[in-house]
């Protein structure tokens, strides 16, 4: 297995981002969605979408209101399993009914952990080690 592997930025809404294609997993469901890793978010937020995908209920998880340059809103954290870069883990994640920004977050709590993380901006992609 490499030491490294590195992703292309992704062409989104006029601009070039660090997303990532990642697999989730919650019980027998699994789902595979883009995501944009986050220096600046503490902890991973998705959206309704991907929580219906894995069969979530949002609201059955530990209740938690996050703040941002848009606004508060309300979430739910719940425990999932995440596969990207040859690595398997379990993550806590955000699902909220109220985020409705273009891209899932992986934040910084445990998905940082697991990689050492290299922005090349020059070449337009991310590396994970």
């Amino acid at each position: 297995m490499k030491d490294h592997i590195s992703f292309k930025y992704k062409f989104s809404n006029y601009n070039y981002y660090p997303i990532i294609s990642v697999w989730l997993q919650k019980g027998k469901y699994k789902t595979n969605v883009g995501a944009l890793i986050d220096s600046g978010a503490s902890i991973s937020i998705f959206g309704e979408d991907t929580a219906n995908e894995l069969n979530i209920n949002i609201e059955k998880g530990e209740k938690r209101m996050l703040g941002g340059v848009g606004g508060r809103i309300v979430g739910y954290v719940h425990k999932v399993k995440i596969k990207v870069a040859g690595k398997n883990f379990v993550c806590p994640i955000v699902f909220s009914r109220e985020y409705k920004v273009s891209f899932n977050l992986l934040g910084r709590d445990t998905f940082f952990e697991k990689f050492k993380i290299t922005f090349d901006e020059k070449n337009k992609s991310v590396i994970l080690e």
